[in-house]
């Protein structure tokens, strides 16, 4: 649809351009008359629902209004006084520039079709903000306590549900897993998705207030993740510094998800009132992605109400034990709990070529009392996410792979729900395939 009223916009702009060249004459009236229909169509488009969402279109439309009311009062003051050619040009290259910047968020975040829920249930949700007492907020220096926001997804029919807890990857968004989310609830689950303030790249409460990622800890992740020493350190000092880092982040997210957990459960027990009320806490999974995947690991380990983890292609980073000899040492403690690794065949392979002890998952699984690994070919990091559905620009830009976006997602949500279903609700048998 953005391509389309681009076009529009620019054959506009040529006709008029070539006709005030040719004439002399800039042609207000005609010209604003133009703008007029546009901004109509627009506005019926949007009002009809055949355009959807008003993030993505009220910029043009704006734009669009703006132009018809100055061309208006322009054309009465200044009964079409001709411009000169040169400054023609230049109006029709800052128009042009106005559009594509005006239409960026819809070329960033396309208009896209849900995937489609295979659950029975109705879904509703809900958001909270919690403010945590027994913390200081450390990444602000105003001494404020830390707030967590949470959304719920929860079948809009009451009953008895297991509880699931999701937390994003870094610079993840609140939404990041909708579909998840969505499919997990239509089957009866209360799924709750944690806003890690600082580590996401924002979170909005519930008063309007919105966070934005830690410069800090964008600096960190981007450190780790590049292939260059800092100047006067060795890959010893880059691999300490690395886990050094690796502790406040995983402290920073395994105390929201603590408090989450805590908070809720709190309320299961003494708040009668939707969606609480209908927690069944005696099942309880936790899952993630990235960073949020390796939280949801270690808080499993630490809690003894957890019945599964799911980690979405995270390094187990709670598996850490300590750091010698300039690498680190793997927790040899039994994993407790069903535990499912999901990695991109890339990371795998990746994987199977770390030296020494390995890659701190296999590790961990190997010593798991319930672990199990499924494979996704040819995806990427952020294919475990609706990033890819959602804004397929920026999903290219951040890293994905050349799987079908749509169908890895359809995939990955069938494989965590089959697992929920298997350890949280004893339902059937375990059918997930190794490889997908």
């Amino acid at each position: 649809m953005e391509t389309v009223i681009l076009i529009l916009l620019i054959m506009g702009e040529i006709i008029f351009l070539f006709w005030a060249l040719k004439t002399g004459n800039v042609k207000r009236r005609e010209k604003y008359i133009w703008k007029a229909v546009c901004t109509t169509i627009l506005a019926l488009l949007l009002i009809a629902g055949v355009m959807e969402g008003l993030s993505r279109y009220g910029a043009i439309l704006l734009v669009l209004l703006f132009q018809t009311c100055m061309g208006l009062l322009t054309e009465r003051r200044r009964k079409g006084k001709p411009y000169g050619k040169v400054t023609m040009t230049a109006l029709f290259l800052v128009n042009i520039a106005v559009y594509l910047l005006a239409l960026l968020p819809a070329f960033l975040f396309p208009q896209y079709n849900p995937l489609a829920v295979t659950g029975k249930h109705a879904v509703e949700i809900a958001e909270y903000t919690y403010a945590d007492e027994n913390r200081i907020e450390t990444f602000s220096d105003i001494g404020e306590n830390r707030s967590v926001t949470v959304k719920v997804w929860y079948p809009a029919e009451e009953g008895a549900y297991p509880l699931v807890v999701f937390s994003h990857g870094a610079f993840g968004v609140i939404d990041s897993n909708n579909s998840t989310y969505t499919e997990l609830a239509s089957h009866g689950y209360v799924v709750v998705s944690i806003g890690h303030p600082y580590h996401a790249m924002f979170v909005k409460d519930v008063s309007g207030k919105t966070t934005y990622a830690s410069k800090e800890f964008i600096e960190q992740i981007y450190a780790m993740n590049s292939d260059e020493t800092p100047e006067g350190e060795d890959d010893s000092d880059k691999e300490m510094t690395t886990y050094l880092n690796s502790r406040e982040w995983m402290k920073v997210r395994t105390e929201d998800m603590n408090f989450v957990l805590d908070t809720i459960l709190e309320k299961a027990d003494t708040v009668n009132e939707v969606p609480f009320s209908m927690i069944d806490r005696n099942k309880i999974g936790l899952f993630g992605h990235s960073l949020g995947g390796a939280a949801s690991v270690q808080v499993g380990r630490e809690r003894k109400d957890i019945d599964a983890v799911i980690d979405l292609e995270g390094t187990m980073l709670g598996e850490y034990a300590g750091f010698k000899d300039g690498t680190e040492i793997f927790n040899e403690e039994p994993y407790p709990i069903p535990l499912l690794d999901v990695n991109s065949k890339v990371i795998h392979d990746l994987a199977l070529e770390v030296p020494g002890d390995g890659y701190v998952n296999f590790y961990t699984g190997e010593r798991a009392l319930d672990y199990r690994e499924v494979i996704f070919d040819d995806a990427g990091h952020l294919n475990f996410t609706d990033l890819p559905i959602v804004s397929p620009p920026l999903a290219r830009l951040l890293g994905v792979g050349d799987v079908d976006a749509r169908k890895c997602m359809e995939n990955v949500n069938y494989v965590v729900l089959a697992f929920f279903d298997y350890y949280l609700k004893g339902e059937g048998t375990l059918t997930i395939e190794k490889e997908y």
